[in-house]
């Protein structure tokens, strides 16, 4: 199959990576990467392990997505591939399907950039008995890298999504009243989100003890007064993510939780100054952990923050041990988080662009947490 002549932005940023790296061929299989190549997700493929969906680009014009049949008809109505192969779930080999594609592209003993942390074993076993002669190679990295530089279409997403969350979770700290339950508080964001055009949505509120387990899910729980509360939402809209969280507290704040809090933001401060192209990973992280131990704490996670793009934890993930550099269009969030379980937990989440030269905050302007929040 040829493609078009002017390619989607995405299929050329993938095939300039692809010759870059001398790979004749790049495949996906996961439904993160599917889906930022295709632009869309077929919707059994984050439900049923035993169905595949595969996209292939190979040389200067060969793309192709697979899918299994009951997807083809919405396949080849919102997927970016001109040519849809459909196979029979119960009759056919994804994986037999795959093997003849690339041998159409011409690439059958070529160097092949395939998910190989993600493809099943059966797939792979049936591969390479199907092409001896090709070499099969990584192509984390590749989708790593790409997907960090957002195109501008993204970010719009990306915009509306966080403003939507930013939203709703100011909206929502505003109803509390001691007495409800996490989980009503956890419904009002659901149905919130989802009046605001969110689909998939996750979300977690604890209050009390409960906000200081770092994945504290959400209980029911009766929320009291003196209680710190924290609620973190993760929405989607068009296959691209949010993630912001904001802490609380049932009346007036302590003057330990508010010591706690002044460090957690100076420390988030200090680490927005850095925010433009050019700044390291490491030494935000690590401008990040001098400031809370000056303030007289640890931080819980062993990272600042994570890029957030069709997955919430997507690189770079601000940590140590990264060695990138921020670059243009670079999305993520900064999430300062200290825990003290058995008693309570503080965290702020946001998410920010990098710009040409400097930063943008994509949420946070709606609903500030610059202090705890006082609620109920």
């Amino acid at each position: 199959m040829i493609a078009k002549a002017k390619e989607h932005e995405v299929f050329r940023k993938l095939r300039g990576m692809m010759k870059e790296q001398s790979f004749d061929a790049l495949v996906a299989f996961s439904p993160d990467n599917v889906t930022y190549t295709a632009g869309f997700l077929v919707p059994s493929h984050l439900l049923n392990r035993f169905r595949r969906t595969i996209s292939i680009l190979a040389g200067s014009s060969f793309a192709s997505e697979i899918v299994v049949t009951v997807e083809e008809t919405l396949a080849r109505e919102r997927s970016r591939f001109e040519d849809i192969r459909a196979y029979g779930q119960f009759t056919q080999e994804p994986a037999d399907v795959l093997a003849d594609a690339l041998r159409e592209a011409g690439v059958a003993e070529g160097r092949i950039a395939i998910e190989l942390d993600y493809m099943p074993t059966r797939d792979y076993l049936i591969l390479t008995k199907r092409l001896p002669k090709a070499k099969f190679l990584e192509c984390r990295d590749l989708y790593f890298t790409a997907r960090m530089h957002k195109t501008d279409a993204e970010v719009a997403v990306l915009r509306r999504i966080g403003a939507l969350t930013d939203k709703v979770v100011g909206e929502v700290l505003g109803l509390i009243k001691p007495g409800m339950t996490e989980i009503e508080v956890g419904r009002e964001i659901a149905d919130r989100m989802a009046e605001g055009g969110c689909g998939e949505l996750k979300c977690q509120v604890g209050s009390g003890v409960n906000s200081g387990i770092t994945n504290c899910g959400t209980s029911a729980n009766e929320i009291r007064r003196g209680d710190v509360l924290r609620a973190e939402v993760l929405g989607s809209m068009e296959n691209y993510r949010s993630n912001v969280t904001r802490t609380a507290v049932v009346g007036k704040p302590t003057e330990e939780q508010k010591r706690i809090w002044r460090t957690l933001i100076d420390a988030r401060d200090r680490c927005q100054e850095m925010l433009r192209p050019g700044t390291k990973v490491p030494d935000l992280y690590r401008t990040y952990v001098k400031a809370c131990r000056a303030g007289g704490i640890e931080p819980t996670l062993q990272f600042l923050g994570h890029g957030i793009g069709q997955t919430i934890h997507e690189e770079p993930y601000i940590t140590e041990n990264r060695h990138i550099a921020f670059e243009p269009n670079f999305t993520f969030t900064m999430e300062p988080l200290y825990m003290m379980p058995g008693r309570m937990g503080f965290h702020i989440e946001d998410m920010y662009l990098i710009t040409k030269d400097g930063y943008e905050r994509l949420t946070g302007q709606i609903t500030p947490n610059d202090t705890l929040i006082e609620i109920g």
